[in-house]
């Protein structure tokens, strides 16, 4: 089979490795979808160090082609991958895609019958990629116990924050979207998001003008692309509130916990959400998230090492990477 293998940062290639022999317990999957995030980016440069040689790539969706004969996963399904797995020999038993171990930049894997998820026909490719933003929804909503007409401020107007507040919507929630850009909040009003806001010296008087004065029952800082200074978020919280604080991995983030200590927040943080992946999935097929606004941009496989070179290079000026869902088609 084919593998896109890092050798070492900035040094992609693409290479022959020997095929996979399936085993009782796992079925054979043909990648054929994978995304670009912004972590595989950070391996491909560097900033996130991995063991080479390595295989990138944390997301991804295929076709089974292999399963055993008393399989419920049959062979010819559309599944999507997970991303985070159980793995008792890790420190924290977990093994992630692309970071901790090999990822799904490559022809085939072989996957536990736990860790393929089959695709219903009205969840699309480019829907797929979204499980993982929505899923995250789901353990924040399940996890800061938010009810019905709570305001949750949501910081970090990107993907994942578009969708938390479309989620939080459907939960029947009141979203508090703040954002320096205003593409992102532009998005965010026509993905139906109410109340949007930048992130300056207005945002507490819009707190407080949304809430009547009571300020937010809960907040959630997306560390995704975001430059925003997470503390500024603890003075538009009420007393016993919730934080939660999102990242890929675990980035390093610098807060003031003082108002945090002295008005009893609970904060949370989250770098994956396996457990709520099968929610994710019938939210989308139930059409719950609209993802209409967010671009999406197909390219070859072929073109993976200029992409990723491309993005690091964008990171590393200390731009954003672009508001767009870019997929990689792998060969069948």
């Amino acid at each position: 089979m084919k593998i896109w293998q890092l050798a070492y940062p900035h040094n992609l290639q693409h290479v022959s490795a020997p095929d996979l022999k399936r085993t009782e317990d796992k079925v054979k999957v043909k990648i054929t979808k994978a995304l670009v995030t912004e972590s595989d980016v950070n391996v491909y440069s560097g900033a996130l160090k991995v063991k080479a040689p390595f295989i990138p790539g944390r997301f991804a969706i295929g076709q089974v082609t292999e399963a055993g004969a008393d399989s419920f996963i049959k062979k010819g399904e559309r599944v999507y991958l997970a991303g985070v797995t159980e793995d008792e020999s890790s420190p924290d038993g977990l093994k992630v895609a692309g970071e901790t171990s090999d990822g799904f930049y490559r022809d085939f894997v072989l996957a536990g019958m736990d860790d393929v998820y089959p695709l219903p026909a009205s969840v699309s490719d480019e829907a797929a990629f979204l499980i993982d933003a929505i899923a995250l929804a789901e353990r924040i909503v399940d996890e800061m116990h938010v009810s019905v007409g709570q305001h949750i401020l949501v910081l970090g107007g990107g993907l994942y924050g578009n969708v938390l507040c479309q989620i939080l919507i459907y939960h029947r929630a009141v979203p508090i979207l703040a954002d320096n850009n205003a593409e992102r909040l532009a998005r965010a009003k026509k993905s139906g998001i109410y109340y949007t806001f930048p992130n300056d010296e207005t945002l507490k008087q819009n707190v407080t003008n949304v809430t009547g004065g009571k300020m937010a029952d809960g907040a959630v800082y997306l560390a995704f692309s975001n430059r925003i200074e997470p503390s500024i978020l603890f003075p538009l919280l009420k007393r016993d509130a919730y934080v939660a604080f999102c990242a890929f991995t675990g980035k390093s983030l610098h807060v003031n916990l003082e108002y945090a200590l002295k008005n009893n927040v609970t904060i949370k943080g989250f770098t994956e959400s396996r457990e709520f992946v099968s929610t994710a999935i019938n939210l989308l097929a139930n059409k719950a998230v609209n993802f209409s606004e967010f671009p999406y941009r197909s390219f070859k496989e072929e073109e993976l090492p200029h992409l990723l070179e491309k993005y690091a290079q964008t990171l590393s000026s200390g731009a954003n990477l672009p508001e767009e869902m870019d997929v990689v088609k792998f060969i069948f």
